[in-house]
C-alpha cells in the first residue's frame, strides 16, 4: 500500500507537468491573439523545426501498445523472425515518407479529406473522413487499453479506473493547448519512453542465466516455420506487408506532422530523426526484452505462463522481478508517457477528422470563430472519451492493428495516391472509399468467424488476415469503375 503511494505521486506529478504545458500553449495564444485561431489550433501554425518533427514522430510511435506491448510480444511470439511483422516495414514506410515528403507537402493542405476536397470537392472529404475516425479511435482506444492493463497494478486500482484517470489528463491538456501542446509534450515524452525502455531492456538482459544466448533462443511459442529468421512464416509476413506499407505510407498522424514543418527540408530531417529512434527503440530495444523474455519466461509446450497474460505483461513482469522499487517508481514515469503520447496523437486526428473535416466545412460562414473554435476543443475532448469507451471494450492488441492498418491500405491508400495524378476523376475515388471501407469491415467480419475459409487458400485463412485483400481489391474494383462512370459528383 505504501509504494503504491509512490506511484500515484509520480502519476499525479508527471499529469500536472503535461496540464501545466497545455495551460501555457493557451496563454500564450491567448496573448498573441490566436485563442480562436482553428489554424493555430489544429496546425500549431505550420512552423515546426525537423527536430520538433522528428520527436513528436518517434514519441507517437514509442508507445506501451506499439514499443512496450505489441513490438515485445511479436519478438516473445516468433523469436527474431518477430522483426518482420512491425519494425521493418515501419522502415521501409520512413524511407518511403522521406523520398516522398515534398511531393505529400505540395498540395499545402493539412488533412488528407482537405486534399481530396481541393482535388475532388465536398462530398469526397466527407467521405474520407469518417474512414480516419474508426483507424485512430481503435488506435487510441488500444493505446489505453494497453496503458490500463500495465499501470493499473501499480495504482492498485482497475484498468477501467486507470482508463479514465488517463483519458481525463489528455483530454484536459489537448483541450487547452491543441496541436502544439501535443508536439510539446511529445518531447518530454520521448526522453521519457527512450531511457524506460532502455532500462528494461538492460534489467531484461542482465538477468538471463550465464551463458544464455539470444541468438538460439528456444521454441518461440507462435513459431511456424523452423527457420529463425521467418518464423512467423512467408505468408504472414508478405500478408503484413500488404497489410501495413500502402497505409502506413499515407499514415495520417506522419502527414500531419509533415504539413505542420515549416519546409520540406524540415520534414525530411525530422522523418530521419524519427527513423533512427524507431530503429533503436522500436526495433533493437523490444527485440532484445522480447528476447530476454523468451528465455527467462519460455512458454512451456507452446503455453504462455498466464502471469504474461499471452506477453502483453511482459514488461510489468520484469519490472517486478528485477527492478527495485525506487527504479519502478522512475519506470512508471515512463509507461505513462508512453501512453499519453501515442493517446493524444492519435486523438487529435480524430478531432481533426470529426471538427476539422467533418462539421467545419459546412458551417464555416455560418459561425463565429469563437464558435468554430469551442467546436474544435470540444471535439478534442469526445475524440478522447470515445476512445475511452473503446478501450474499455477491448481484449486484443492483434486484431486492432491489423483491422486498422488495413482500412489505411484498403480505403484511404489508393485515394490520396490518386490525387497526385490529373487524370483522377471524382467518382473514382468515391467508389474506391466506399468499397473499400464496406467491403474491409464486411470481410473482417466474415473471416473473423471462419466463413472465408471455404473460398480462400488455405495458408491465407490460417493467417485470419484475408480479409484486407478481399477489401484492397473492392476499392481497386470501385477505382476502374469510377473511370466508366460518366456522371461525376
Amino acid at each position: 500500500m505504501d509504494n503504491q503511494l509512490f506511484y500515484w505521486a509520480g502519476f499525479i506529478l508527471y499529469s500536472m507537468a503535461v496540464i501545466g504545458i497545455g495551460f501555457y500553449v493557451w496563454q500564450k495564444e491567448k496573448k498573441q491573439g490566436k485563442q480562436t485561431d482553428n489554424d493555430a489550433y489544429w496546425e500549431a501554425s505550420r512552423n515546426l523545426g525537423g527536430w520538433s518533427v522528428g520527436l513528436s514522430i518517434s514519441a507517437s510511435m514509442m508507445s506501451i501498445s506499439w514499443s512496450c506491448v505489441y513490438g515485445v510480444q511479436l519478438f516473445y511470439w516468433y523469436g527474431w523472425g518477430g522483426a518482420w511483422l512491425l519494425i521493418i516495414p515501419w522502415l521501409v514506410t520512413m524511407i518511403g515518407f522521406f523520398v516522398f515528403a515534398p511531393l505529400f507537402r505540395k498540395f499545402k493542405v493539412f488533412s488528407q479529406p482537405q486534399l481530396l476536397q481541393k482535388r475532388f470537392g465536398d462530398r469526397t472529404r466527407q467521405l474520407l473522413a469518417p474512414a480516419l475516425i474508426i483507424v485512430f479511435i481503435t488506435w487510441t482506444g488500444a493505446e489505453i487499453f494497453a496503458a490500463g492493463n500495465i499501470i493499473a497494478p501499480f495504482l492498485g486500482i482497475s484498468q477501467n479506473w486507470t482508463f479514465f484517470l488517463i483519458t481525463v489528463v489528455v483530454a484536459v491538456y489537448t483541450y487547452t493547448g491543441g496541436f502544439e501542446a501535443v508536439v510539446s509534450t511529445d518531447k518530454i515524452q520521448f526522453i521519457l519512453v527512450a531511457l524506460f525502455i532502455l532500462v528494461i531492456a538492460i534489467l531484461g538482459f542482465n538477468a538471463l542465466p550465464e551463458g544464455s544466448s539470444l541468438w538460439n533462443v528456444d521454441h518461440p511459442p507462435k513459431a511456424v516455420s523452423a527457420n529463425k529468421l521467418f518464423s512467423p512464416g512467408l505468408v504472414l509476413i508478405i500478408l503484413t506487408f500488404a497489410a501495413y506499407l500502402p497505409g502506413w505510407l499515407i499514415e495520417t498522424d506522419v502527414w500531419i506532422r509533415l504539413q505542420a514543418a515549416r519546409s520540406d527540408s524540415a520534414a525530411r530531417k525530422g522523418i530521419q530523426l524519427a527513423a533512427a529512434n524507431s530503429f533503436v527503440f522500436v526495433g533493437v530495444l523490444p527485440m532484445i526484452i522480447g528476447l530476454s523474455a523468451l528465455v527467462l519466461y519460455p512458454a512451456v509446450n507452446g503455453v504462455i505462463a498466464d502471469r504474461l497474460q499471452d506477453g502483453t505483461l511482459i514488461f510489468t513482469v520484469i519490472m517486478q522481478d528485477y527492478a527495485p522499487l525506487w527504479l519502478n517508481i522512475l519506470l512508471s514515469l515512463g509507461l505513462i508517457a508512453a501512453a499519453m503520447s501515442t493517446i493524444d496523437t492519435c486523438g487529435n486526428v480524430v478531432a481533426l477528422s470529426i471538427s476539422h473535416d467533418l462539421i467545419e466545412p459546412k458551417v464555416k460562414h455560418k459561425w463565429s470563430p469563437e464558435t468554430l473554435n469551442r467546436l474544435a476543443r470540444t471535439s478534442s475532448l469526445g475524440a478522447i472519451f470515445i476512445a475511452f469507451i473503446y478501450a474499455v471494450f477491448t481484449d486484443s492488441l492483434w486484431d486492432i492493428f491489423y483491422l486498422s492498418s488495413g482500412i489505411l491500405t484498403t480505403t484511404v491508400f489508393i485515394p490520396v495516391i490518386a490525387s497526385f495524378f490529373k487524370s483522377t476523376k471524382p467518382v473514382q475515388v468515391n467508389l474506391s472509399i466506399i468499397f473499400g471501407l464496406i467491403s474491409t469491415l464486411v470481410f473482417y467480419f466474415l473471416e473473423s468467424r471462419g466463413l472465408l475459409a471455404a473460398v480462400e487458400p488455405q495458408v491465407i485463412a490460417e493467417t485470419g488476415l484475408g480479409y484486407i485483400i478481399w477489401g484492397f481489391l473492392f476499392s481497386l474494383l470501385g477505382f476502374v469503375l469510377g473511370k466508366f462512370i460518366r456522371i461525376e459528383n
